[in-house]
């Protein structure tokens, strides 16, 4: 099983910066401050490291022992 790697094209680079740069200019207008939006995002970042990351890491290194067992 191969996963394929593919590069991020600068468009779609630019199309995130865009999308993050409207929504810093646009959420104020409708109450939401962009310090809140910085909180939101560092604690999500924090789950993520604290809950999902190790799964996906326990997950491959469990593939990777059977790979090994099987050869």
């Amino acid at each position: 099983m191969q996963i394929a790697s593919r590069r991020i094209e600068w468009k779609d680079i630019i199309i995130g910066l865009a999308f993050i740069i409207v929504l810093y200019f646009t959420l104020p207008h409708f109450g939401v401050k962009p310090y809140w939006i910085l909180l939101t995002l560092m604690a999500i970042v924090e789950w993520v490291t604290k809950f999902i990351l190790p799964w996906i890491v326990l997950y491959w290194a469990i593939r990777l022992i059977k790979s090994w067992e099987s050869k």
